[in-house]
C-alpha cells in the first residue's frame, strides 16, 4: 500500500452537540466538481489512521464515484441510435480501466492486458479464417514459439500483431489516410507484400452476404477521407463518440479499400477510436463473430440500432465480470487469485 498517494480527504460535519467525520472523494467530470464521502465515525482519525484511509481503495466510495459519474455524464453527448439503457451500459465500460488500477495490483493488471491481447488477436484472425488456438497465439506472441502444422500465412498473420501492438501503443494522433495505410503495411507483412499498404486498383470485389457493390477504386482514398471527416465533425458537435466509431467503422467496411485485410484494420481502427474516447478496447473473439457479422448486416439493412446496440454488446465482454466482482466487494487488494482459464 503506498501511503503517499492520496485517494480521498477527511472532512468533518457538526452536527448537534457532536461532530462526524467523512472520508470524500472529490470527482470531475467535464466542467463540473462534485464529492461523494462515506462516513467513518465520530471520532477524528488519528494521523497513521487518517494516512491509511485517505489512501486505500473503498469499494464504497468508488461505487458511489461510478454511478455519480455515469449520472453527470449522461445527456453529455448527443446520439441517433442509442437505446434507452444503452448510454448507461457504455459509461460503465469508461471506468473499468479506472477501477483495475485502484483495485489490482500492477502486476495482475498487466496480466489482464496481456490476456486481452491473446484473446484480441485470436479474435480478430479466427474471424477472417485463421485455425490458431487461443493457446497458440499465447505460445506464439508472449513466448515466440511456432505451432506444427500450421502455414506460413498463418503465423504471419499472428505474429504481425507484435508490431501492430507496438504502433497501437505509441500512436495516439487522428486517424488520417497514412496511419490506415501504415496499419494495413503491418497487418499484411510477409503476407502479400506487393499490396501491403496499398488500397486496391481493381473493381469487382465483394463481401460475402452483402448485395452492395464495393466503392470503385479510383474513388476509395476520397471515400475515406470523407468519412474521415464526417467522424470528427460529428464528434465536434456532441455526438456520441461511440455511435461515431461504430458507423465509421460500418462505412469502412463497405468501402473495403483493400483487396485483403479490411476487417483487420478496419477493427483496429474502430479500437483507436474507442480508446482515445475512453473506452475500453472491443475484443473480437472467436465465440462473437456471428454476433460481429450479424451486427453489421443489420447495417446492410440500414437498421442502425440494433446494429449499435450489438456493438455494445459486444464491449461488454469478459472484462465486465471481473469489473462486477470489484463492484461487488469479492475482489479485495492482494488477495486475487489468478487462475489461467483453459485455451481451446
Amino acid at each position: 500500500m503506498d501511503l503517499s498517494v492520496k485517494l480521498y480527504r477527511i472532512e468533518s460535519q457538526r452536527l448537534k452537540s457532536s461532530e462526524i467525520y467523512y472520508l470524500v472523494k472529490d470527482i470531475r467530470v467535464k466542467d463540473r466538481t462534485l464529492k461523494v464521502r462515506e462516513r467513518i465515525g465520530k471520532t477524528r482519525p488519528t494521523q497513521q489512521e487518517e494516512s491509511e484511509l485517505n489512501s486505500t481503495p473503498s469499494i464504497t466510495l468508488e461505487v458511489k464515484s461510478l454511478y455519480k459519474k455515469i449520472d453527470l455524464s449522461k445527456g453529455q453527448s448527443k446520439a441517433r441510435y442509442l437505446k434507452l439503457d444503452d448510454p448507461l451500459r457504455l459509461e460503465r465500460t469508461r471506468y473499468w480501466r479506472e477501477f483495475f488500477s485502484l483495485f489490482l495490483t500492477t502486476s495482475e493488471e498487466q496480466y489482464f492486458e496481456d490476456e486481452g491481447e491473446v484473446d484480441y488477436v485470436h479474435g480478430t484472425t479466427a474471424i477472417e479464417g485463421n485455425t490458431f488456438t487461443v493457446q497458440q497465439v499465447d505460445d506464439l506472441l508472449r513466448r515466440g514459439l511456432s505451432p506444427s502444422g500450421k502455414s506460413l500465412r498463418e503465423i504471419n498473420e499472428v505474429q504481425n500483431y507484435l508490431k501492430v501492438r507496438e504502433i497501437r501503443e505509441s500512436y495516439g494522433g487522428k486517424v488520417t489516410i497514412q496511419f490506415i495505410r501504415r496499419l494495413h503495411a503491418l497487418i499484411m507483412d510477409n503476407i502479400d507484400l506487393q499490396s501491403a499498404g496499398m488500397f486496391r486498383r481493381i473493381d469487382g470485389i465483394g463481401i460475402v452476404g452483402v448485395d452492395d457493390a464495393m466503392t470503385p477504386a479510383i474513388l476509395i482514398e476520397g471515400e475515406l477521407q470523407r468519412i474521415i471527416g464526417e467522424y470528427y465533425e460529428n464528434l465536434s458537435m456532441g455526438w456520441s463518440p461511440f455511435e461515431e466509431a461504430v458507423l465509421f467503422h460500418y462505412r469502412f467496411e463497405m468501402i473495403h479499400p483493400f483487396t485483403d485485410g479490411n476487417g483487420r484494420v478496419g477493427r483496429e481502427i474502430l479500437n483507436h477510436m474507442l480508446t482515445r474516447a475512453g473506452y475500453p478496447r472491443l475484443i473480437f473473439t472467436k465465440a462473437g463473430r456471428e454476433d460481429y457479422i450479424d451486427a453489421l448486416h443489420h447495417g446492410n439493412r440500414g437498421l442502425f440500432e440494433p446494429m449499435i446496440s450489438r456493438f455494445i454488446d459486444l464491449l461488454i465482454d469478459k472484462r465486465a465480470d471481473l469489473f462486477e466482482d470489484i463492484l461487488k466487494g469479492k475482489i479485495n487488494p492482494g488477495s486475487q487469485t489468478l487462475d489461467r482459464r483453459a485455451r481451446t
